[in-house]
């Protein structure tokens, strides 16, 4: 475990003493997937790949598990019909995938499974409880404390999966449909990015709303460089459209014109690039996090991106039954 957190510190530390950016980013190949990817999740410690593949039969889903050297899909595993949002614990080397569906009743059910990365098996499934509406957006875990945070699209809360015995120990009631959320384990802070054009910030020691900033109209996809603190929001409109960029405290530190309705966003924190998916124009946006502007786009096409910080690999799907890889440099 200590030897699992020091990596994770070193790539900060690495960051720090670096600061640099990439110079250019280039396709390097794809990976063909049993099916149309949806979440995707990097462990950048095991160098694991993971991306979630609904079937549709209410019945399973697939996880694929790749290895992120050679990009090559090592095993697809089973997962209960879930296989939508996917977070990863780097650090307990575990993986939660979440989302909701009809059972065969036509009741709605969500649940979280949890995979043990080590093993390749599902551990455990953990029961969200959902009224009827949208059902799970988003999960985000804490490496440092192991808690989870699900995005309850139905209930308009983030529900907050407790470490210690893997069950509900907080609803957090946000203004209206949370979707994408993520986590800074360095100053325990949750951002939820909020369908109305606004982003909740949460204490993750008390599990309470901080603030709420107000940006974008139709907010989708999120993520935190967890070195430099801040927060990269994509606003969801149909057409041109922006990426919001706030502080660690929530406060709108500008917006950055991007592509046609932006969706998935994901930041290197060691190059300090945040990677937007523009899923109406077929691009994707190479925003420097240093000066906050466009370095360059990239044609392809996906709504799902991740980014392995320590290989400098993008990942990118949703659209087609493969998963595009980028390489910054």
């Amino acid at each position: 475990m200590l030897n699992k957190l020091a990596k994770m510190a070193s790539i900060v530390a690495l960051t720090i003493s670096t600061g640099g950016v990439a110079n250019a980013q280039s396709v390097k190949g794809t990976i063909s997937l049993p099916g149309l990817p949806e979440g995707i999740g990097v462990n950048f410690i095991t160098n694991r790949v993971y991306v979630a593949i609904p079937n549709f039969d209410n019945i399973s889903d697939s996880l694929a598990i790749i290895d992120g050297k050679s990009d090559t899909v090592i095993t697809t595993i089973s997962i209960p019909p879930v296989g939508q949002s996917v977070a990863v614990d780097v650090v307990r080397d575990l993986v939660y995938v979440g989302g909701t569906y009809f059972d065969e009743n036509g009741i709605e059910q969500s649940k979280v499974a949890v995979i043990n990365g080590r093993t390749k098996k599902v551990v455990r499934t953990i029961p969200i409880t959902t009224t009827e509406g949208n059902g799970i957006e988003g999960l985000a875990v804490n490496s440092l404390t192991g808690n989870v945070y699900v995005s309850n699209a139905s209930d308009n809360v983030v529900d907050v999966i407790c470490a210690e015995n893997e069950k509900i120990k907080d609803r957090i009631s946000v203004a209206q449909s949370p979707f994408g959320i993520t986590v800074n384990p360095f100053n325990n802070e949750v951002y939820v990015a909020l369908s109305n054009g606004t982003v909740d910030v949460i204490d993750g020691r008390k599990n309470i709303i901080k603030t709420t900033a107000t940006i974008g109209d139709a907010n989708a996809g999120i993520a935190v460089n967890w070195s430099t603190g801040h927060v990269f929001v994509t606003d969801n409109d149909f057409g041109p459209s922006t990426l919001g960029v706030l502080d660690r405290m929530g406060n709108v530190v500008t917006d950055i014109a991007v592509g046609n309705t932006p969706f998935g966003v994901d930041v290197d924190l060691i190059t300090n690039l945040a990677f937007v998916t523009n899923t109406q124009d077929g691009t994707v946006s190479i925003i420097d996090g240093k000066t906050n502007t466009v370095k360059s786009n990239v044609a392809v096409t996906g709504l799902y991106i991740a980014v392995n910080p320590a290989t400098e690999k993008v990942y990118v799907g949703g659209q087609d039954s493969s998963l595009t890889v980028l390489k910054e440099k």
